[in-house]
């Protein structure tokens, strides 16, 4: 029997994975920027994994600006670009069920 993932459990983990792996990025090329990106991803899934509320809108618009570049460059012919979408897709639909989720609990508290 599969026990239930904690909500934004999947989320923090793969920004995790992101965040790391833009460290590799930064680490191999020798760049800053890639040295940015990695540690926000870090500072968003620690975010995220608290559960806070910023952090998580924070997470959801950027994850959504680099799922859009990467379909972009997996349109134009970037094979590896795959993997960044597949991850960013994950990400965009854990938190976004979980915003659901959250709407929903709030709503029938109201009521």
């Amino acid at each position: 029997m599969l026990e239930r993932f904690k909500p934004l459990q999947l989320a923090t983990y793969l920004l995790t994975i992101n965040g790391i792996l833009l460290l590799g990025y930064a680490y191999y090329w020798n760049s800053v920027i890639y040295l940015f990106f990695g540690l926000l991803n870090l500072v968003l899934a620690y975010g995220v994994g608290k559960e806070n509320r910023t952090a998580i809108k924070v997470a959801l618009i950027y994850i959504a600006i680099e799922f859009f570049f990467a379909l972009l460059y997996l349109i134009s012919g970037d094979l590896y670009s795959a993997v960044d979408a597949t991850i960013s897709f994950f990400i965009m639909h854990d938190i976004l069920s979980y915003i659901q989720w959250v709407y929903r609990e709030e709503r029938e508290q109201e009521q």
